[in-house]
C-alpha cells in the first residue's frame, strides 16, 4: 500500500478563517482534524478537531466565522480541547475535497493544521491516484511531498497534547544531556537553551513529562 505524506501550504487568501486565525494569533498552537462526516446535507460537514491552545480565544474567533452553523467545545487538559463543528461548505472546500474523492484514496487522520499556514497529513492508495491528487488541488494551495513509500505508520497522537514550548523544552533537555544516565545537563542548561528562567524551563519540562506519562501508562 503506497502513501504520500503531504505538506500543503495555504496562501492567506486560501486559508479557512480559523486557520488564518492560527497564523495571526499566538492563542492556538495546533489544530488536528481527527474525524469528519459528510452527510446527506450536501452543503454541511461535521468535523471533530483536537486543539492545543486557548479555548476562549478559539471560541471568540469561531463565532465570527460566517459558515459556522453550530459547535461544541469540550476541555481535555489545561490548554487542550475538542471542537465538534457543523459548518457549511464553501466552493474552495468542495474543490479541495474533490481532489481526494477517488475510490482508491484515503486521507489518514489526524490532519495537522499549523500556525504557518501549513497542513500535514498522509494519503494512502494506488500510485496513479496519488499522483493525480497534486494536479487537482485548488488555486492557492501548494503541495510538498515529505515522504513516499509503503505505508507503515503506527497510529497515535499523544505528542500532540504538548504545546510547542513544551516540545522545545524536551528537545533542549535532550540536546544538553538532561535525560542521559548519568545526567549530563541541568535545568539551568535547558533554560539557557530556551532563553528563559530556570523555573520556567522546569515548569515546561514537568508539564510535558506529566502528559507523556499519562498517555503512556493510561
Amino acid at each position: 500500500m503506497k502513501y504520500l505524506r503531504l505538506n500543503l501550504r495555504y496562501a492567506p487568501a486560501a486559508q479557512h478563517p480559523m486557520h488564518r486565525f492560527m497564523s495571526e494569533s499566538d492563542a492556538i498552537d495546533r489544530e488536528l482534524l481527527v474525524a469528519w462526516n459528510l452527510t446527506a446535507e450536501t452543503d454541511i460537514t461535521y468535523a471533530l478537531f483536537y486543539v492545543v491552545g486557548d479555548r476562549e480565544s478559539y471560541e471568540t474567533a469561531l463565532e465570527a466565522v460566517d459558515t459556522n452553523e453550530s459547535y461544541d467545545l469540550t476541555p481535555v487538559h489545561d490548554g487542550t480541547f475538542y471542537a465538534y463543528l457543523r459548518e457549511r461548505d464553501t466552493d474552495r472546500f468542495r474543490r479541495f475535497r474533490a481532489a481526494f474523492e477517488q475510490p482508491s484514496l484515503m486521507a489518514v487522520p489526524p490532519l495537522d493544521y499549523r500556525s504557518n499556514g501549513m497542513l500535514t497529513f498522509d494519503v494512502v492508495g494506488e500510485p496513479a491516484s496519488l499522483e493525480a491528487v497534486l494536479d487537482q488541488l485548488p488555486k492557492g494551495i501548494s503541495a510538498e511531498i515529505r515522504e513516499v513509500g509503503e505505508y507503515d505508520a503506527r497510529p497515535g497522537i499523544f505528542t500532540t497534547t504538548l504545546t510547542a514550548r513544551q516540545r522545545e523544552a524536551l528537545a533542549a533537555a535532550s540536546n544538553v544531556g538532561y535525560y542521559e544516565v548519568p545526567r549530563e545537563g541541568s535545568v539551568a542548561d535547558v533554560a539557557e537553551a530556551l532563553g528563559c528562567a530556570p523555573s520556567t524551563a522546569s515548569n515546561h519540562l514537568r508539564k510535558a513529562e506529566a502528559r507523556l506519562v499519562e498517555h503512556t501508562v493510561g
